[in-house]
């Protein structure tokens, strides 16, 4: 790349000695320094050069990472994704959400094969230099029971007498803390979170919430008493500020709030909040992300899950047609990152960093959920970076304070 400046041969001026005029330069200015330096005396000259500060240093409160969420069902997505979040962040989210090895883990049994070889494959992904947030989720897929069975197949049903068992059962709560124990052990994070969105079960069960009061009493105990350095966390799926559904939430948390040391927050405002012209970001409430910290009551916050989706995202069957673009997704990853800092967040994970449109039209066949996330990559569908890309690289590569 030219610079239009010539370049100086260094080691002509080394060879030629004190004739070059690079050299008589230099002597000429140090004569220069030399006598402004004699007027001054002892005292300081009103001539004197103060030089100016170093620039400051870029720094940012939180670790950055993604989950190794695959774009395709094929050991080629599975490595592409391992490398880009290696390539892109400083921390890797393990979330285990195909269920628990209910039985196993409460007799201490080994776990069926196939559970076994997925978290080895995991556990082999780590690479050195990157930490690990590891999450076991305790809920079901839509946050309204217990985890479902980990067995030959994710999410199975669970068996008697596990589908009757409730969260404040003392077989659930050492199952689950078996389980947890073992997979600290292995996975060794810096973030254990054991309840992913427990607001949804505030929401959606109040009963079942009542029991689960007493698991996390148990589990976050348990845990401290082996691990008494690890901060353990919940997360809250949050919603627009000031709505009936956050002021449930609100409640809830304030009974469970002894039993976390980090808080949280699993944030899509794009869909899950209720204002104007959701896709475009610049439409968020004033408060969308701080509206937390009257919840965390001066724990720290971290952001377990977020995205923006890049492209419009319609779901016919949900009534729901959100158009949004690529130029949004970059505001939107600007201005998380911003207002993560600005409250000291502990990390920041955004879900996927590639488009998973293969997957979604494979083994996931169209699922609508499914497809509120399919658009979220800093990658798209083709493997080529967004323009969010360049925002969220530009903070990873600033020091972690």
């Amino acid at each position: 790349m030219s610079t239009g400046v010539t370049p100086i041969d260094v080691q002509s001026v080394y060879y030629h000695g004190v004739n070059t005029p690079i050299v008589k330069i230099v002597a000429f200015l140090l004569m220069v320094c030399a006598f402004l330096a004699g007027c001054g005396g002892s005292s300081t000259s009103e001539n004197t050069l103060t030089p100016p500060p170093p620039p400051p240093v870029q720094t940012r409160s939180f670790y950055m990472g993604f989950t190794p969420w695959p774009w395709d069902a094929t050991q080629t997505a599975v490595d592409d994704v391992n490398q880009r979040i290696q390539d892109n962040g400083d921390i890797v989210d393990h979330h285990i959400m195909v269920g628990v090895p209910w039985e196993a883990a409460l007799q201490g049994l080994p776990y069926p094969a196939e559970v076994d070889a997925d978290l080895n494959d995991r556990v082999q992904m780590l690479q050195p230099g990157k930490e690990v947030f590891l999450a076991i989720d305790s809920l079901n897929g839509v946050r309204d029971a217990m985890a479902a069975n980990w067995g030959v197949n994710f999410n199975e049903p669970r068996p008697p007498p596990w589908d009757t068992r409730s969260f404040a059962d003392v077989e659930v709560t050492t199952a689950y803390l078996n389980f947890a124990l073992d997979l600290i052990a292995r996975f060794d994070p810096v973030y254990f979170n054991y309840g992913t969105e427990i607001s949804e079960l505030m929401l959606n069960d109040p009963a079942a919430f009542d029991d689960y009061v007493v698991f996390a009493e148990v589990v976050y105990n348990g845990i401290k008493a082996q691990y008494p350095n690890l901060p353990v966390m919940i997360s809250i799926a949050i919603k627009s500020p000031g709505s009936a559904e956050m002021a449930t939430i609100a409640t809830g948390f304030e009974r469970i709030l002894d039993y976390v040391d980090v808080v949280g927050v699993s944030v899509y405002p794009y869909i899950f909040y209720n204002h104007a012209d959701k896709g475009d970001p610049d439409n968020m409430p004033d408060d969308w992300l701080s509206q937390v910290q009257s919840l965390a009551q001066g724990k720290p916050l971290a952001i377990t899950e977020t995205g923006w989706i890049a492209e419009d995202l319609i779901i016919p069957s949900f009534g729901v047609n959100v158009p949004s673009s690529e130029a949004f997704q970059q505001v939107y990853a600007s201005r998380l990152l911003s207002e993560a800092d600005a409250l000291d967040a502990e990390f920041v994970i955004w879900w996927t960093v590639v488009d998973f449109d293969a997957l979604w039209n494979g083994v996931l066949l169209q699922d609508p959920v499914a497809s509120i996330w399919r658009d979220i990559g800093l990658y798209d569908e083709n493997l080529r970076a967004r323009p969010a890309l360049d925002d969220w690289q530009s903070w990873l590569a600033r020091s972690r304070n």
